[in-house]
């Protein structure tokens, strides 16, 4: 049977899960910088209902985001492990697509591409997130924590962009339920906070496409009839 000449595709790496986490709560960079102890810094913020028209900063733990000074109340988002999934891995023939890059040739009434460009599929990965909360009073961190669990409820889904600019949507699980991870030492310095910890069942793509001629692909590439290889 004739291959599916299908047209290329992007690709995602786990940068693109990271701005999927803050697009989905809702974090957009500032144009308008909040004062931080007398200086302003552009970065990601949430307008909270209870803060509104003060934006609760968002920070990525990890990857590392420098910064000089804590604001509470504020989001934090580490990414943890990052694990192969090959309970959902297909096999090792599967390709992502298979792309004419050149022209045609006719052989024996068919044509087909001389070239054509393969990507092999990408690798799953269970990529996984833990996502905080931090506030100095309950009353603050409790509409935090619904934000989140309105985001990742125990299953939904995350939106992402790949290289092209293309949407892709991944499953989302919520792991282990609220934690309560809040330090309370002091009345002058106490802490609330939650933790949610999501797992994405993504994918990432670690091989590049390669080109190949037709004829070396060992594949039938043809447009016009079909025929067997």
């Amino acid at each position: 049977m004739a291959t599916k000449i299908s047209a290329p595709t992007g690709s995602v790496f786990v940068r693109a899960y990271d701005e999927g986490v803050y697009n989905m709560l809702g974090a957009v960079v500032s144009t308008d910088p909040q004062p931080l102890v007398g200086r302003d810094r552009i970065g990601y913020w949430i307008t909270d209902v209870f803060t509104a028209p003060v934006k609760v900063p968002v920070v990525f733990n990890n990857p590392e985001q420098i910064y000089e000074y804590k604001l509470y109340p504020s989001y934090l988002i580490r990414r943890n492990e990052i694990n192969p999934a090959l309970a959902r891995w297909h096999s090792v023939k599967s390709f992502e697509y298979v792309a004419g890059v050149s022209g045609f040739e006719e052989i024996n009434g068919v044509s087909g591409y001389t070239a054509v460009e393969i990507k092999p599929q990408a690798w799953p990965y269970d990529i996984f997130y833990s996502i905080a909360c931090y506030a100095r009073y309950e009353h603050e961190a409790i509409p935090m924590m619904k934000r989140i669990l309105k985001t990742f409820p125990p299953y939904s889904k995350i939106f992402i962009t790949d290289s092209l600019g293309d949407s892709r949507s991944y499953s989302v699980f919520n792991e282990g339920g609220v934690q309560d991870i809040g330090d309370f030492v002091d009345v002058a310095d106490r802490l609330k906070a939650y933790n949610i910890d999501i797992r994405i069942e993504g994918e990432l793509d670690t091989v590049d496409s390669t080109i190949f001629p037709s004829t070396m692909a060992g594949i039938n590439t043809s447009i016009g009839k079909k025929s067997k290889i």
